[in-house]
């Protein structure tokens, strides 16, 4: 009898273990579950509609060599979509690089070909590509993103690639009003296509009421595909007030950009 009771405590132990067993497993599936969700599906963080700003008034780690902490623009939390997009194109200007209106706005300077505008200088960055920057901007990595922030922290430039399950500029865009509709004193002002095909760039322009700077803030967002087919977003994330300063900065650094 004992020897039989001892099996039987065996097997009793034998089957917790299997229970056991399969409770990490759940578990752990749970955990990479979540992990695609919060970080997309490649495991990167911002892969979805790729990392964007302007959205959440938490501080944000400060760039190696910082004096502070910089605005936390570059870091959203999901939230409930807004509105509708409108899903037909917009008239625009004739296209020109990836997609993007070949004017610019009238105040900007002429420049020889090649040469970026007066107050503007031609960066060679080391994410793989060259574009036109405001004269003076600091260059820093945060995550997959590239800012480059004027000295008074109010204005940022912001650069990163898009890999998520998003199939066209416009996709994107919509995924990316979907997460910054949840802030608060949300606005959108523009969601379009800039040109008639499914690859040309998309236009996001919003504002939200940020309780860091302590008033409203202006995202503009063009988001593109290069010509090897990689799409990328190029943002300006500054003052609600300034937004011919703010369209001008884009539109140069869009017009001016090259895949190196």
């Amino acid at each position: 009898m004992a020897g039989d009771t001892g099996t039987g405590y065996d097997e009793r132990d034998a089957r917790r273990g299997l229970r056991v067993a399969a409770v990490a497993v759940v578990l752990c599936g749970a955990v990479a579950f979540a992990g695609w969700v919060a970080f997309g599906s490649d495991g990167k963080a911002g892969h979805r509609a790729g990392l964007f700003p302007g959205v959440s008034d938490s501080p944000a780690p400060g760039p190696s060599g910082g004096d502070g902490t910089p605005p936390s623009d570059a870091f959203p939390a999901p939230g409930p979509e807004s509105g509708t997009p409108s899903a037909s194109p917009s008239a625009s200007p004739s296209a020109g690089p990836y997609g993007s209106p070949s004017q610019t706005p009238s105040d900007t300077p002429s420049a020889p070909p090649g040469e970026p505008p007066e107050g503007f200088r031609t960066e060679d960055d080391p994410a793989g590509f060259t574009l036109a920057v405001p004269d003076g901007w600091r260059r820093t990595v945060e995550g997959p993103s590239v800012f480059y922030t004027s000295s008074d922290q109010a204005t940022r430039l912001q650069i990163f690639e898009l890999h998520g399950p998003e199939g066209t500029p416009y996709e994107s865009a919509r995924e990316a009003e979907r997460i910054a509709s949840r802030q608060r004193g949300y606005e959108r002002i523009t969601l379009e296509r800039a040109g008639q095909g499914a690859m040309d760039a998309a236009e996001l322009e919003y504002t939200y009421d940020s309780q860091e700077y302590g008033g409203l803030r202006r995202i503009l967002d063009h988001r593109f595909a290069a010509p090897d087919g990689t799409m990328y977003a190029v943002l300006v994330i500054g003052p609600a007030g300034g937004r011919a300063g703010q369209e001008k900065i884009q539109r140069t650094a869009v017009d001016s950009f090259r895949q190196n």
